[in-house]
């Protein structure tokens, strides 16, 4: 009986540790830790390599200079060119004249504007002019030709006697319609001795007709 006694509190010992293992929660299941390192390495690697490729296929910018501005050349005055007079603008060569010096006026012609004539018919034509300058003309001063067709007339023909300021004096020239019927022109200019024009022109302008329509009025 000493011998059950004793094996009692024995087994009692073992059962409340048996219960108390059987209580106790079970230790929990370690999780493995996932190494993270390579993981890394091989992303940083990737990235780089991404990157330095990128870089490889961006155009270099260079940078443009900028423009330095240059001054122009100053322009060297040269000589500008006129426009060459008409035979209206000015009838003037030769010596200048004062302004008042050397005037004529027209007072009357012979023979009318537009007056037909046939081919090659003769004719004198008078222009009657007025001194209205202050200076006396020679019998050396000119009625000279000055544009237009001469209808067969001297270039040049003295005047052949004085003209006091406010004197008149008949212009006489003979001349010769041109061969080709049409509308033709002639301008004179009065000049003095040495060929310095006046500035008032005298002019005649007249028609070349076929015979039998031509209307001529010469005299």
């Amino acid at each position: 009986m000493a011998h059950i006694k004793i094996n009692l509190p024995l087994i009692g010992v073992l059962l409340s540790l048996l219960w108390t293992a059987g209580c106790s929660p079970a230790a929990p299941t370690s999780t493995p830790t996932l190494d993270l390192n390579p993981l890394r390495t091989e992303v940083a690697a990737t990235v780089f390599a991404q990157v330095t490729r990128d870089l490889a296929l961006t155009p270099t910018i260079t940078p443009v200079p900028s423009a330095t501005a240059t001054s122009l050349p100053t322009a060297t005055p040269g000589i500008t060119a006129s426009p060459e007079p008409s035979a209206a603008a000015t009838l003037s060569s030769g010596t200048p004249q004062a302004a008042t010096a050397n005037r004529d006026q027209w007072v009357s012609q012979s023979i009318e504007d537009d007056t037909v004539f046939t081919p090659g018919q003769a004719f004198t034509m008078t222009w009657h002019v007025k001194n209205v300058g202050t200076s006396t003309w020679t019998a050396a001063y000119l009625l000279r030709f000055f544009s237009g067709n001469t209808f067969g007339a001297p270039k040049e023909i003295a005047i052949g006697q004085v003209v006091p300021p406010g004197g008149e004096i008949d212009l006489k020239v003979n001349m010769k319609a041109p061969a080709i019927p049409g509308s033709y022109l002639t301008d004179w200019v009065l000049s003095d001795q040495n060929r310095a024009n006046f500035k008032d022109p005298v002019y005649l302008k007249i028609k070349v007709a076929v015979p039998g329509t031509a209307t001529a009025a010469a005299k």
